[in-house]
């Protein structure tokens, strides 16, 4: 089978990594308009080259305590014809991954709260969670975005 192919964020000190097939871009971090009465996860609106963009704190999504970063970046992924930012701390390398070295997720990182975790994968010695980014956000909950 063929590599898989990642890109490894960090929030706070942890790893994590999405498919960059998922990732349209990544960005450094700009201004974002604070979105009155939005939901909790979110952060704002970006402006990205004309576009407007919804950005979601990771962090907040995954209920991670927040330790100001020096490097934010935002990962900018398609949901259909929506462009979604996520929020994270660095976003600097990618990393390739034989598919012997991927694992489902374990048992207990199943549940309905942890459904974005697609896989599990072993790098240079080290686990790290694959978060499918298609999966952060429920499809009422990117409805409620389009409504802004």
């Amino acid at each position: 089978m063929a590599d898989k192919q990642y890109i490894i964020f960090k929030l706070n000190d942890e790893k994590f990594a999405a498919n960059i097939n998922h990732i349209a871009s990544i960005t450094e971090y700009a201004s974002i308009t604070p979105l009155p009465n939005g939901p909790a996860y979110v952060d704002g609106l970006l402006n990205l080259r004309g576009d407007i963009i919804p950005v979601v704190n990771l962090k907040k999504r995954f209920n991670l305590a927040e330790q100001r970063m020096n490097q934010k970046r935002i990962l900018i992924a398609r949901k259909g014809e929506m462009q979604i930012g996520f929020l994270v701390d660095d976003a600097s390398q990618s990393m390739t991954v034989d598919t012997a070295d991927i694992l489902p997720p374990p048992k207990i990182a199943i549940k309905r709260d942890n459904a974005y975790i697609s896989e599990v994968c072993v790098h240079k010695g080290e686990l790290i969670i694959v978060i499918d980014l298609d999966r952060v956000l429920s499809d009422e909950e990117i409805d409620e975005l389009t409504g802004f």
